[in-house]
């Protein structure tokens, strides 16, 4: 029975005496671990070589790899350098940008302004207006005012008079703006444009309201206006340049700073001014620097990095070999142990195996590869007859089997047809795989069944002495009780009338039978402690051999309590102690012959090892058992015989004044019958002071009726 390998993730492994471990690949794509003899071994020299070949170019990488990273990281670091400085160039140009669009919008309004207050002034006040708005803006060169696109006013006059009745439609240019500012009744700007008094300016040109076709102009300084923008701000950070786009004939022509910005790979950026662009440029006044200060603090931290990956590599490589020491010294040890080593997967499929193994159940060898699942291995071994438990019920067998290997509760018992027992021990691990120990316990079984037949035979060997010494012990006593009553004899009926009136003989007579019933009354406690002896030796054998059964009956617990310190209660006083019986009704389901003897036990010792002060039995109930407390006020017991003192043949220390030999069997037989019950008992003494027997039986034995209150 062959079985097709199984694809999987796992690692599997299959130890052989005197084998290495090699990678085996047995199915597409997969490999599973196996093992082969290597023809020619690698010496520990050849190793040691390859080992240091593998690390020099693990350590050629590890330079290789540092020299691309410190390249890579530098380019990052002055390209990201050079972003950061382009970005604070681009914000101050933005800034500039923001400003010129803002003066413009200004003189816009401005320009609006003047406008409206034409229209509300005579002619004669355009002056005055005028020179009030050229004093307080230093870019404004000039004002103009046409009415039906002829210049009619312009200030300031100085320079400007030929500008006085100019015809705005003898230029196409100029006129369609004045018609752009007529038919949109806003302000339009132009510009820059080449000024006729020379440089650049741009033009403000607002219509005013009214059907005259009055339009104002107002001209800016262009470079005073960049100037006012902040184009010429910090000359020694920044280099500033201007210049048109878009504009037919003025492509790109410099306006404002110088053409060597342009070459330099400027920050720019646009003012839309109409139908005209304006590009604004600047670049740091030194060009764009490459900073190199942070090559040491890059080749520092790569040096580290990479003394890092050697001391890392180095550190992996011991690792390593560590751990393939101890996996081969692993390997050994499962393979040395004299007890069967297997795994199965959480599939349940062989991991690995060690030789113990394979030869326990080397009839299923040919199924014991790696891969193989449990179950077939089982059904094999089945099929084959290696189990001896399992002939002729063969489905039960192995499904108990393998309820017991899913679910492993504690080790397991198999006993094979060539007679042998193993161990089986299973648990699971926190991956789930199952590992098991298969020891051999034939020789533990073999002494054990030995030791239960010798058990049996000697309790065998002990009811039968104890019958054998019973009976006639029985008869004994049954005589000795007649000895105490020689008034039922014949004979000393007929003696008694002989001697008739003679005192003397009488008197001997009546001494004679005071020796006689005296040692009769010896005798008798001497058999009835013989028999309690021989009674106590059967009942332990009993229990040894579980041949104990409970009769169960409903008892009144408390009333069982109160006769037996009735009965006790002379032997007490005897003895100068007080016997009390503190008991609640209750009724209870117990063997009333069996739970009589354990406190009878309980009561006897307390009376036996208390000099004087008082014994004490309670009975109460709490929310989980029934309790009854023997408690004395007697010698007490030692902590060490505290420990041994529920065990067979175990007595305190018989040299006390008063002590009295016995089995040692009394309370190993109370404890043994309390257990019975699904009780237990407990022990708490103070040398000196007494002891305090506690008895706890289950709550569920209560009987509906009398309930302790």
């Amino acid at each position: 029975m062959r079985h097709e390998p199984i694809k999987t993730e796992k690692l599997f492994l299959l130890v052989s005496s005197g084998a290495t471990v090699v990678r085996k690949p047995i199915s597409s794509g997969r490999v599973l671990w196996g093992c082969e003899l290597k023809s020619r071994p690698e010496t520990r020299a050849g190793r040691n070589r390859r080992h240091r070949r593998n690390l020099n170019l693990v350590y050629l990488a590890i330079l290789i790899l540092g020299v691309c990273s410190f390249l890579l990281l530098d380019r990052a670091i002055v390209s990201q350098k050079l972003e950061s400085e382009r970005a604070a160039v681009q914000r101050s140009l933005n800034s500039t940008k923001l400003r010129l669009e803002g003066l413009l919008d200004s003189y816009g309004h401005m320009s609006r302004s003047f406008a409206v207050a034409q229209s509300f002034e005579a002619e004669s006040g355009f002056q005055s207006l005028a020179r009030l708005l050229r004093d307080n803006n230093p870019s404004v060169i000039n004002l103009a005012r046409s009415r039906d696109f002829v210049i009619t006013n312009v200030h300031p006059i100085e320079h400007n008079q030929d500008l006085l009745g100019y015809d705005y439609r003898t230029n196409p240019e100029q006129m369609q703006s004045v018609q752009a500012a007529l038919d949109s009744g806003d302000t339009v700007v132009v510009g820059p444009v080449h000024l006729v008094q020379g440089g650049l300016g741009f033009l403000l040109r607002t219509a005013q309201p009214g059907l005259e076709n009055i339009v104002s102009s107002i001209v800016l300084d262009f470079e005073k206006i960049l100037t006012e923008s902040g184009m010429e701000a910090e000359p020694q950070v920044y280099m500033s340049s201007a210049r048109i786009k878009g504009v037919p004939g003025t492509d790109e022509e410099i306006l404002f700073g110088m053409s060597e910005v342009w070459d330099n790979d400027p920050v720019i950026t646009e003012v839309i001014l109409g139908q005209t662009t304006l590009e604004l440029a600047k670049i740091p006044s030194g060009g764009w620097q490459v900073d190199r200060s942070h090559h040491f603090i890059l080749f520092l931290t790569i040096a580290i990095l990479a003394g890092t990956g050697v001391f890392g590599v180095n550190y992996a490589r011991r690792l390593i070999l560590e751990r393939a020491e101890a996996r081969r010294r692993l390997l050994d040890a499962i393979e040395s142990i004299t007890d069967g080593f297997v795994i199965f997967d959480e599939q349940d499929r062989l991991l690995m195996c060690n030789d113990r193994f394979r030869k326990t159940f080397s009839a299923s060898s040919d199924v014991i590869s790696p891969g193989a699942p449990f179950q077939a291995i089982l059904v094999d071994g089945v099929n084959k007859g290696l189990y001896e438990d399992a002939k002729g019920r063969e489905e039960e067998w192995l499904a108990d089997r393998m309820r017991l290997h899913n679910n492993p509760n504690g080790p397991s018992e198999i006993k094979l047809s060539n007679g042998s027992w193993i161990k089986v021990s299973d648990a699971k691990t926190r991956d789930g795989d199952t590992v098991s120990i298969q020891t051999d316990i034939t020789e533990l079984k073999t002494a054990l069944q030995t030791a239960e037949d010798a058990v049996r035979s000697k309790t065998e060997f002990i009811n039968n002495m104890n019958h054998e010494l019973r009976a006639p012990l029985s008869v004994i006593l049954g005589y000795i009780a007649f000895l105490r009553r020689l008034e039922l004899y014949p004979q000393y009926t007929a003696l008694r009338s002989a001697i008739g009136d003679d005192h003397k003989l009488e008197a001997l007579l009546n001494e004679f039978c005071t020796v006689i019933v005296d040692q009769a009354t010896k005798s008798e406690n001497s058999g009835k402690h013989l028999l309690d002896l021989i009674n106590s030796v059967l009942d332990w054998a009993k229990l040894s051999s579980g041949t104990v059964t409970l009769r169960l009956e409903t008892v009144e617990l408390d009333q069982l309590l109160v006769n037996l310190g009735e009965e006790f209660r002379s032997s007490a006083e005897g003895r100068g102690i007080r016997l009390e019986v503190v008991a609640a009704p209750l009724s209870i389901e117990v063997d009333p012959l069996r739970i009589r003897q354990v406190f009878t036990n309980l009561i006897t010792n307390a009376i036996k090892f208390t000099d004087n002060g008082f014994v004490r039995v309670t009975l109460s109930t709490d929310a989980r058992s029934v309790l009854v407390t023997v408690e004395d006020t007697g010698r007490g017991i030692s902590e060490e015989e505290r420990h041994w003192i529920f065990e067979r043949f175990a007595q305190v220390d018989n040299s006390r004044p008063g002590s009295s030999g016995g089995t040692g069997l009394g309370l190993a037989i109370t404890r043994n019958l309390v257990e019975l019950h699904g009780g237990q008992i407990s022990l708490t003494s103070t040398l000196g002071e007494g002891s305090k027997f506690q008895v706890n039986l289950p709550i569920d034995m209560l009987r509906p009726g009398k309930v302790a209150t």
